[in-house]
């Protein structure tokens, strides 16, 4: 599982290495896609396969439907992890996600998000946003039982 978030350096050819704990679990194949807010999911075969069985239940006649595929499988690319843990993040890809010299990549459990350093401070300062998270987070329910 993916937890926490570190700022990596990204190569000029759009290299990173990943954090030692996230490669484990990735073996030596993960998938990269769009994200939802301007970020990159990176999941493992696992965890694609597990969203890919839903996606592909979906009906071709519902709109939307069709436009999350294209988002999600459209975009979505299979990719190498070397023995060192580097991964390469195509050029498309990091344009949709405004990634140029640095990524944040933030664990949240069955995959990651990636981000560039300025698009996550946003998502940062609106996650600290105490007042709001107070009522935001109360329709989950969360218990430890």
């Amino acid at each position: 599982m993916f937890f926490g978030k570190c700022e990596l350096p990204l190569s000029e050819e759009k290299q990173m290495i990943l954090p030692p704990n996230y490669r484990g679990a990735q073996r030596n194949v993960a998938y990269l896609t769009q994200g939802f807010e301007r970020n990159l999911f990176l999941l493992t075969q696992d965890a694609f396969g597990k969203i890919y069985s839903h996606v592909k239940e979906l009906s071709i006649s519902d709109p939307l439907a069709r436009l999350f595929m294209r988002l999600f499988l459209g975009s979505a690319i299979e990719i190498e992890i070397n023995s060192s843990g580097q991964i390469e993040i195509p050029l498309n890809l990091c344009e949709y996600a405004e990634i140029d010299n640095k990524v944040v990549i933030v664990g949240q459990g069955e995959y990651s998000e990636l981000w560039s350093p300025s698009l996550w401070e946003k998502q940062a300062e609106h996650l600290c946003d105490y007042d709001a998270n107070v009522h935001r987070f109360e329709k989950f329910y969360i218990s430890l039982a």
